[in-house]
């Protein structure tokens, strides 16, 4: 993936610690708060690339979340699950100005900054934050006949093309007890800009588990 994209996202993630570090400093005041989560969610995702029509796709991944009072900090990891999937680019090194790469699976990791307008049994949130998404090892088509060094540069190229670094907005709703949260959510995700192969917005809906490790604070009692 790109050296730019990957600055964002470290970005994201340094704002996104850094918030939820200086959340955790407030004196906690319903059990609910300051709790750290680990969880599985799966669901499916909505994306168009130049080689093929608007579609969805199957996903999974996992997640954590670490809240302090109406506020949390969500890190999650998720497989797009494809087969066969394509896409175009612009290359000189091709006879037709044009490079056509094959993938299966898409990766996204993202950061995102949640808030709890209230908190209860049954809880809204919404988010805000940003992440990378790419296509898991992409492979372009027709290299017959090019050097080793034209075939390193067609390989960069189809790798920097189908990455790139995006911002989301997220709304959910999460219901509690005990430990066991069960949620379900909905975002929408930032296109990438001109040559990449994925083209506009995406967007994704996920449902799934987190269960309660404990407080995020050393000094706190475990009080799920």
């Amino acid at each position: 993936m790109s050296t730019h994209a990957r600055r964002i996202t470290l970005g994201v993630l340094a704002l996104g610690l850094g918030a939820s570090a200086l959340a955790a400093q407030q004196k906690p005041r319903t059990p609910a708060s300051y709790r750290w989560y680990v969880g599985a969610q799966g669901g499916v995702t909505n994306f168009e690339t130049t080689g093929q029509t608007r579609g969805w796709l199957p996903s999974v991944g996992g997640h954590t979340l670490i809240i302090a009072k109406r506020t949390g900090l969500l890190l999650s990891v998720d497989e797009i699950i494809g087969d066969d999937e394509v896409g175009n680019f612009s290359d000189e090194l091709s006879p037709t100005g044009s490079r056509t790469i094959s993938f299966n699976d898409i990766r996204r990791y993202q950061a995102v900054l949640v808030a709890f307008p209230w908190r209860s049994p049954i809880e809204p949130y919404f988010g805000i934050g940003g992440g990378i998404q790419h296509a898991v090892n992409p492979q372009p088509l027709n290299t017959a006949g090019l050097t080793p060094t034209e075939l390193d540069a067609v390989f960069d190229a189809a790798s920097d093309n189908s990455s790139f670094a995006y911002v989301t907005a997220m709304i959910g709703l999460q219901l509690r007890g005990g430990p066991v949260v069960l949620f379900g959510q909905a975002q929408i995700l930032s296109g990438p800009s001109r040559g990449n192969i994925f083209v506009g917005p995406s967007y994704a809906g996920q449902a799934g588990i987190r269960f309660s490790l404990g407080s995020s604070r050393d000094n706190e009692t475990d009080d799920r």
